[in-house]
């Protein structure tokens, strides 16, 4: 009896249906680890992030959140269209003005909306890196080093800092949104041009780093053509792709004449004044490189010139655009504020971080596998491991403990080469660095101290609130008010600012002594008189006891 034959179609049919279930199971499998890679990733950062909420307020965060309250919601949502106005980071306000409106000068929820943010970042930072590696576990190890640095604490725990995080997260997920479509070999259409250069001005909105994403973008984009042989080619098959860039350069180079120029611009302040000079720009990374690795003490210019060529040098040795890309990224990002005086640092570093993470984190993956090649064949392979982990721990953490942690990871890499395979050793191998990283980071983090002491200091901001709060006093609209104060504030218009944002009330005018220079008729015509110093808040005088 015949077999009935099958109809070619039908086949094809079956054939089409099939791998169309096989690729659903094995995107929904790859899907299913990277959201366990990013939940992992999360709850490593809420370890360390959630003893901020009881961060209090920062010295800086009453005048922050005054410099948005005093114009209004309308300015400050204007000033945001206007992003090259001198109006003094307007993102802040989106972040401000709500939770002030909502819960007034309860610092909790602030810290929990930070704390959010930065959490929102680590999976936009996840995926950026899985675009640029290609790779699971260089992505994760590059995001779990982003995630948390002890020495950029104040990232989370200092309210002020709010501005680095809300560029983070628009940088990213501008950088992230662009490579993303461009990865899939198509130009980006009108609208994801619009939203590319919307998430952009937010980025600039928010703090003033983000003026180099033009420059990331369009460095990605020259790396990412196979030959520079031909120019002309070059520019004609990539000139369309080019634009989203350029735009955003343009945006770019109208931000920093606007905040250059007119009225008030924001260089006039000595602290945002460059310093244009070689030696400033190498003194000022050697710092960044320095406190990025847990060290306090500048790195000699020579090291960081040779560190730099280093880089460079082995990104095109190995042919890999995604180390080219970072080894430009650590040069030119952070050039906003590589000419300013003091030396910036910190949550300042976010971004930087990124891009030593994933140079970091792709040395190791070369590493491993340099381990996993030779081991067999050299006599003592733990000794071999230990060494190479010494070497890198001492490097990139502070010295004793990076160098016994790294002598401990290595020899245990090294001593699983030959007794697993491929495959295999190559996730334990990396899973024992991801260790490796954590462990490091909860010894400096406890080594530093930096959390404890700015929570402390975060609670006198809230002790100055609450003691005015003790007035019990609601002044009459339209009331001048005269505040005397002795209490030591960081900045000594600190008073003024916390009395306006308690009352709440556009048409009081408050002086305050020694800062406002009163004429004798403006003296007659105050209505109350406030003593603000450290251990209480007393009304001196008010309309229904002028003598008081």
């Amino acid at each position: 009896m015949l077999r009935k034959s099958r109809n070619p179609s039908e086949s094809s049919v079956f054939s089409k249906i099939y791998n169309f279930f096989v690729s659903i199971s094995r995107h929904s499998r790859e899907s299913l680890i990277d959201l366990a890679c990013v939940t992992a990733l999360i709850g490593y950062f809420l370890h360390f992030a959630l003893p901020s909420l009881r961060g209090g307020f920062g010295a800086d965060e009453p005048m922050n959140l005054y410099f948005y309250w005093h114009p209004g919601i309308l300015r400050c949502l204007w000033a945001n269209v206007c992003f090259w106005s001198n109006f003094y980071r307007p993102a802040g306000a989106l972040y401000y003005l709500p939770l002030y409106d909502f819960f007034g000068l309860n610092p909790e929820p602030y810290r929990i909306v930070q704390v959010g943010i930065v959490a929102a970042s680590i999976p936009i930072i996840y995926w950026l890196s899985r675009l640029l590696t290609t790779s699971r576990s260089v992505a994760f190890l590059g995001t779990i080093i982003v995630s948390y640095h002890a020495d950029l604490a104040n990232l989370v725990f200092r309210g002020s800092m709010i501005y680095d995080a809300l560029c983070g997260l628009f940088y990213f997920t501008a950088l992230a949104y662009y490579i993303h479509v461009r990865e899939q070999r198509a130009n980006l259409r009108s609208l994801q041009i619009t939203v590319f250069l919307l998430l952009y001005i937010f980025a600039l909105n928010a703090k003033e780093m983000a003026v180099t994403l033009p420059v990331i973008a369009l460095i990605y984009e020259v790396l990412k053509w196979p030959g520079l042989d031909d120019w002309k080619l070059f520019v004609r098959q990539n000139s369309r792709s080019a634009i989203p860039p350029l735009v955003a350069g343009v945006l770019a180079a109208i931000y920093i004449y606007g905040k250059t120029h007119g009225s008030g611009p924001l260089v006039e302040a000595e602290v945002y004044r460059p310093q244009y000079s070689w030696h400033t720009f190498l003194e000022s990374n050697a710092q960044f490189v320095n406190e990025l690795r847990f060290h306090h003490g500048p790195i000699p210019v020579v090291a960081l010139l040779l560190l730099w060529a280093g880089v460079f040098f082995y990104a095109f040795m190995r042919r890999d655009r995604t180390l080219l890309l970072m080894a430009f990224w650590v040069v030119l990002v952070p050039l906003p504020i590589a000419f300013l005086r003091p030396i910036r640092s910190g949550a300042c570093l976010y971004l930087l971080l990124f891009g030593w993470a994933i140079i970091f984190a792709k040395v190791v993956s070369d590493l491993i596998l340099l381990v996993l090649k030779y081991s067999t064949s050299l006599g003592q392979s733990v000794g071999f491991g230990a060494t190479i982990g010494t070497v890198i721990g001492a490097a990139v953490g502070h010295r004793p403990r990076g160098a016994a942690i790294g002598a401990a990871i290595g020899a245990a890499i090294a001593a699983c080469a030959a007794k697993l395979a491929p495959r295999k050793f190559r996730a334990c191998a990396m899973t024992l660095v991801i260790l490796g990283i954590a462990i490091a980071t909860q010894w400096e983090n406890q080594r530093l101290g930096r959390a404890a002491g700015i929570l402390e200091f975060g609670q006198r901001t809230v002790q100055a609130i609450e003691r005015f709060r003790s007035l019990n006093l609601q002044p009459a609209s339209g009331s001048n008010i005269l505040l005397k104060s002795s209490f030591p504030f960081k900045n000594e218009w600190t008073p003024l600012f916390i009395a306006s944002l308690v009352w709440n009330d556009h048409s009081l005018q408050i002086w305050l002594e020694g800062k406002n220079k009163l004429s004798q008729q403006q003296l007659t015509k105050v209505n109350y008189v406030i003593l603000f110093t450290e251990s209480e808040a007393k009304l001196l005088r008010s309309p229904e006891s002028p003598q008081l």
